[in-house]
């Protein structure tokens, strides 16, 4: 009996193996997964820009900038403070359809959020705030959780 169970489970196996021999090889791997961008890869192909200046009339306002641009194409959306009539303005120059963000923080509030006007567009804000705060601004692709965005690195003043 013990003969016949072990004789069995061989065979078994070997026609498993068999149909394993048996089945088509795989000439390549597989498709990468397309349908999510993956944040990593995403972000690897863009550059950082940003920058920070005092020079624009407001006394102890400092003004910034935060640009993302795609490698090797003209595409890029960008988010500036000016601390001289506190003035906010968006570009998305990236046709993705869907509208290019900044993010916002003055002082202990934020991030308030703005959006661009659609691909191919600048949009401007003229806000209000108190004098002397700390300003932060982030630019970003969408509000998706793929986008792309700036590091949110400089330091402005309102």
């Amino acid at each position: 009996m013990r003969l016949r169970t072990t004789t069995a489970a061989a065979a078994a196996a070997l026609v498993t193996a068999g149909a394993a021999l048996l089945a088509p090889a795989a000439t390549a791997a597989p498709a990468p997964d397309t349908s999510g961008a993956d944040r990593a890869t995403a972000a690897a192909s863009w550059s950082m820009d940003t920058a920070a200046w005092a020079k624009d009339g407001d006394a102890g306002g400092v003004s910034i900038y935060e640009q993302a641009i795609k490698n090797g194409t003209s595409q890029y959306v960008m988010g500036m403070f000016e601390a001289k009539g506190e003035h906010l303005t968006v570009w998305d120059h990236h046709p993705n359809d869907r509208k290019a963000i900044v993010r916002l923080w003055v002082g202990s509030s934020g991030p308030a959020v703005f959006y661009a006007a659609g691909d191919g567009t600048k949009k401007e804000f003229n806000l209000s705030y108190d004098e002397g705060q700390r300003v932060y601004l982030q630019a970003c692709t969408s509000t998706s959780v793929n986008a792309v965005c700036t590091p949110k690195r400089e330091k402005g003043t309102s």
